[in-house]
């Protein structure tokens, strides 16, 4: 049902239009084989009308097929532009902490593998529904020609029709078991890429994890495959041979107990074998619904379809930005053997023109506090406050358009996205953090290919000034920069940015330019020390 929602959706008319052509299509050959029955009938073989209806009904053939196939293309080609659309819209308004349990290859297999399988169920239902009709509308010529025969013929196809759809269960229990470890296998060829250094510079470090993790992990996916995939093959096999079963049957068995015409066996006949073509496509049609099934579960269980989105309303206009309160706000996260680590109680206020130092250890949580700060996360217990108003769900969206990131683990593009192009500020920022050679100040594009670590932040930190927005918030963008770079952060562009107007917030360890901030936040085991402190004349 939620297949076919999807094919409705997408374009009920085209659908529409598409199904009766593929009817027509199939009723036109359904036709010839009709006239060609006539044609050798010897009553017939005189007729002058039968060249005219036979060239008529060809003529009809091609172009309900040719119709029908370019409505299908481009019906299929829409369902899967919306499908990946709402997908992408629901990712986005999906809670960050949602994301990132569920992790980006899992999410990159839904985009990829589960989109086209719908999509290719999609597709052939048009064709399904065709090869239906034509069935019905053969099986009805098959009882017009000897009703006793038409009822042999449905319970042999009825009981063929059940043995196949037993071994297509059997073989769904393999393929969704193959869909999970396509998730694993996905994850590990992702976990070889980003970490080949480590892999090439260490050779059982590489043989451990190759025949380990890797080769488990795809020899697992490939085992299901196979076995799900062999037995789909050998059902729908069957599914095509009990038709020339039912023929053999009807030539040698059928008469020696119920006399029948030559013209009527060579009627059933003919029919039977044009008949195997529209059964195949309904036996070849249902291991993509199954495959689309599987992938509609497992886009719901991602919670891409079922779990509520995060409620928002955009404001075209940015709130002003005053001052921002943490009150008792703690965040808590869960492993799977049961320990945990909670951040907070944290009491913090941000006011404008402030610029904030946030310092500790690996895993004191200072990541997790800027993202509280930007609204990222949501508070498992406290408030946020912005300019005094409670920050609640319906203008969260709104209050994270007061901030510009640089995330260790952040992404930029290929191009300024979101701001007007100012080609003057863009080449001050460009010249100030030495990348003018990766920046086209006409058109805002940027090379990102073969960039070095610290030419990546500082292009992050590029598209972050270009943003313009009230508050910054950097995570530990100068530790991958060289001491002549840090310099320049810390002496020229944090001053600045104050100059601009600007709130900062960094996360850094460099202890030696904790002077230029206002104050230094020091979290210990999730916990605030906070050292307020005036800048120096």
């Amino acid at each position: 049902m939620k297949l076919l929602l999807l094919f409705v959706r997408s374009s009920w008319l085209m659908g529409l239009v598409s199904v009766s052509l593929g009817a027509a299509s199939g009723m036109a050959t359904l036709g010839l084989i009709t006239l060609i029955h006539h044609a050798l009938s010897e009553t017939a073989t005189q007729s002058q009308w039968l060249p005219a209806a036979f060239v008529g009904a060809c003529i009809a053939v091609l172009v309900t097929q040719v119709s029908a196939h370019c409505l299908l293309v481009r019906l299929s080609q829409s369902t899967a532009a919306r499908l990946r659309y709402e997908l992408c819209n629901r990712i986005v308004n999906t809670p960050l902490c949602g994301l990132e349990a569920i992790g980006h290859w899992r999410l990159g297999m839904t985009l990829g593998h589960d989109v086209s399988a719908i999509t290719d169920a999609l597709t052939g239902l048009p064709g399904f529904f065709a090869n239906a009709m034509v069935l019905i509308c053969g099986l009805g010529y098959l009882a017009n020609l000897s009703l006793p025969l038409a009822a042999i013929t449905i319970l042999l196809a009825g009981v063929c029709v059940a043995t196949y759809l037993t071994g297509q269960r059997i073989a769904n229990r393999y393929l969704r078991q193959a869909r999970e470890d396509m998730d694993e296998s996905g994850e590990q060829t992702g976990a070889m890429l980003m970490g080949i250094k480590e892999l090439k510079s260490h050779h059982f470090r590489f043989l451990d994890f190759f025949y380990g993790v890797l080769l488990p992990a795809d020899t697992n996916m490939r085992r299901n495959l196979i076995s799900g995939l062999s037995i789909q093959g050998f059902a729908h096999s069957w599914g095509r041979l009990c038709l020339f079963i039912g023929i053999g049957m009807l030539l040698f068995v059928w008469p020696n107990f119920s006399p029948v015409t030559v013209a009527t066996l060579t009627g059933y006949t003919l029919t039977i074998l044009y008949l195997t073509y529209p059964l195949d496509g309904i036996l070849g049609w249902l291991p993509s619904l199954d495959a689309a099934l599987i992938a509609l579960k497992k886009i719901e269980e991602l919670g891409l379809l079922l779990d509520e989105t995060e409620a928002q309303t955009l404001s075209p206009v940015t709130p002003p930005f005053e001052s921002l309160q943490l009150q008792g706000v703690t965040y808590g996260y869960t492993s799977p053997d049961g320990h945990g680590f909670t951040l907070g109680p944290i009491n913090l206020t941000l006011s404008a023109g402030d610029e904030i130092f946030i310092a500790g250890g690996n895993g004191s949580g200072k990541t997790t506090l800027a993202k509280l700060l930007t609204g990222l996360y949501v508070p498992h217990q406290g408030r946020v406050l912005l300019n005094g108003e409670v920050v609640g769900d319906y203008i969260r969206g709104n209050f994270r358009q007061l901030f510009s990131t640089v995330f260790v683990e952040g992404r930029i593009f290929d191009r300024l996205l979101g701001v007007e192009l100012n080609e003057a500020r863009l080449r001050h920022w460009a010249e100030l953090l030495e990348i003018e050679d990766k920046v086209d100040f006409k058109t805002g594009r940027f090379d990102i290919q073969k960039l070095s670590r610290g030419q990546y932040k500082r292009l992050s930190l590029l598209v972050a000034c270009m943003d313009d927005r009230p508050i910054l918030v950097f995570d530990e963008w100068a530790a991958e920069q060289d001491p002549g770079f840090k310099d320049v952060f810390y002496r020229q562009i944090l001053p600045e940015l104050r100059q601009r107007g600007k709130t900062v917030v960094a996360i850094t360890h460099d202890d030696r330019y904790f002077s230029a901030a206002d104050r230094v936040v020091t979290l210990v085991d999730g916990r605030l020390d906070t050292h307020a402190k005036r800048i120096a004349a």
